[in-house]
């Protein structure tokens, strides 16, 4: 009986991905114990002398599945039922979030008669504080449990967006209001953000690259979709109502979020929490970005991305439609094109970087760009609009891709303990290269007008490669830490 025992141990040694499989009944009646977490609907076959894993759901924290060579699904895709959870959360979240973006603006020109000036504070006061907030807003979630700051935060949302229509219906609204609805709103979607960036390694395992790959690119589709159909739907809302009622949905949207996150199960690993100011642990996280070779890279390559994004979609509308006379409906057919970009960059991410590694897929993809950068600016003389709008494509490609694989290793090479900082630290570079690229490119259009501004920001669009090339990152893989 020993003897067959240790040949059975022997075969399952053998089959790809070792003694992780799950034991058959007749081995739990000879005194094995089934493991703690379950494998539901596994079947395990053999075809044309390969093996193949078929997962069919995945249930239990800290799950951790075989790699099988061959056809066999891989790992970094099997990822847990709360993911699934987090992902519709995300999905009501940030379409509310783009929704509202639209919504608020209308609301203020339609029902207050605001003008040009009053519709910018708006804006100003929506994104300051993504400039003001992040690096204390990091610091602080590094202390404490982020999904019920998640959940608040929601809730906030719901109440701040929700205001708005029961205002508008009693004939109470003001500017006032609005301000310090957008204002608020802005603080919160800073720390749900960065909570929701800080939780996903805690959810999914951190120490895998490849799932985190895998759930980023999910969410990267649900980044590039919210950003295109968002403003769309709100468009298609508002002319069906009016935006104080399409407002309603987007409060519900928030309210919907919060549900989802409350229904996630796996429970967050305990905080270390060490006695010192918050100002100290703002300068640790800063010291740790600057420090790393990797996320300095990082840093520098966004923000020169934001840098340069900005100040080409500030520009563009008004080169194409004010000097070369472009309709309203090809700037949109342009714009959609790099919508589809973005999405198919996002869609594009996982199986790249698992194929050429983080560092060599975007490098790849940068020197890409690159010439297509300087295609921009040359639209109309001598470049047609159709090449402008493939190379606008490849541009946004980039920015699609870029967000899965770029968030996808930082989180791999951070510590838990400091990815509150570390994306509370990135975030306020990303944003304020944002506000930075759009201020440079009015300054230099209303000086020496929009085809001089895209030049500018085409330029540093064209350089965005050169810190991932100078960086180790480039020779770096997403594999099991």
């Amino acid at each position: 009986m020993r003897a067959r025992i240790a040949q059975d141990a022997q075969a399952r040694d053998d089959l790809p991905g070792g003694g992780d499989r799950e034991p058959d009944a007749r081995e739990i009646g000879q005194g094995q114990r089934q493991p703690q977490h379950q494998i539901r609907s596994t079947r395990i076959h053999r075809s044309m002398n390969r093996w193949r894993v078929r997962v069919a759901d995945v249930d239990g924290p800290g799950m951790s599945i075989p790699h099988v060579r061959g056809r066999s699904r891989d790992a970094a895709r099997a990822l847990p039922r709360d993911f699934a959870r987090y992902l519709v959360a995300a999905v009501a979240a940030k379409g509310g979030f783009n929704i509202a973006k639209v919504a608020v603006p209308l609301v203020a020109i339609t029902s207050l008669g605001a003008g040009p000036g009053a519709a910018g504070s708006l804006a100003a006061a929506g994104t300051a504080p993504f400039l003001l907030l992040g690096l204390p807003a990091g610091a602080w979630l590094d202390r404490v449990a982020r999904r019920p700051v998640m959940i608040a935060m929601d809730l906030i949302r719901f109440a701040l967006i929700g205001s708005v229509p029961i205002a508008a219906a009693a004939s109470a609204l003001t500017m006032t209001q609005l301000w310090v609805v957008v204002l608020l709103n802005g603080v919160a979607t800073v720390f749900f953000d960065v909570a929701m960036q800080s939780h996903l390694p805690d959810l999914v395992g951190g120490g895998d690259g490849r799932r985190l790959v895998a759930a980023n690119g999910r969410l990267g589709v649900v980044d590039q979709m919210a950003l295109i159909g968002g403003p769309a739907l709100a468009g298609w809302l508002i002319g069906l109502s009016t935006a104080a009622v399409v407002l309603v949905a987007t409060a519900l949207g928030y309210l919907w979020s919060a549900l989802w996150i409350r229904r996630i199960e796996r429970p967050e690993p305990p905080r270390v929490v060490v006695r010192r100011s918050l100002a100290a642990e703002v300068r640790e996280g800063l010291s740790f970005v600057r420090r790393n070779h990797a996320l300095r890279a990082i840093a520098v390559a966004g923000a020169l991305m934001n840098f340069a994004t900005a100040g080409t979609v500030a520009m563009l509308p008004l080169l194409l439609v004010e000097e070369l006379h472009w309709s309203d409906s090809q700037l949109g057919l342009f714009l959609a094109a790099g919508g589809t970009g973005g999405l198919f960059g996002a869609l594009s991410g996982e199986r790249l970087s698992r194929r050429l590694g983080p560092g060599r897929s975007v490098l790849g993809i940068g020197l890409s760009v690159a010439p297509a950068s300087l295609v921009l600016p040359l639209v109309g003389q001598p470049i047609p609009g159709l090449a402008a709008a493939l190379a606008w494509a490849l541009v946004i490609f980039k920015v699609g891709f870029d967000g899965v694989v770029l968030m996808s290793f930082r989180q791999h090479v951070t510590p838990p303990r400091l990815l509150g900082r570390v994306n509370g630290t990135l975030r306020v570079i990303f944003s304020g290269a944002l506000t930075l690229g759009a201020a440079t490119a009015a300054s230099v259009g209303a000086h020496a007008g929009p085809r001089a501004a895209t030049w500018v920001a085409c330029a540093a669009l064209a350089l965005v490669w050169v810190p991932i090339l100078r960086s180790p990152m480039r020779r770096q893989t997403l594999g099991p830490s």
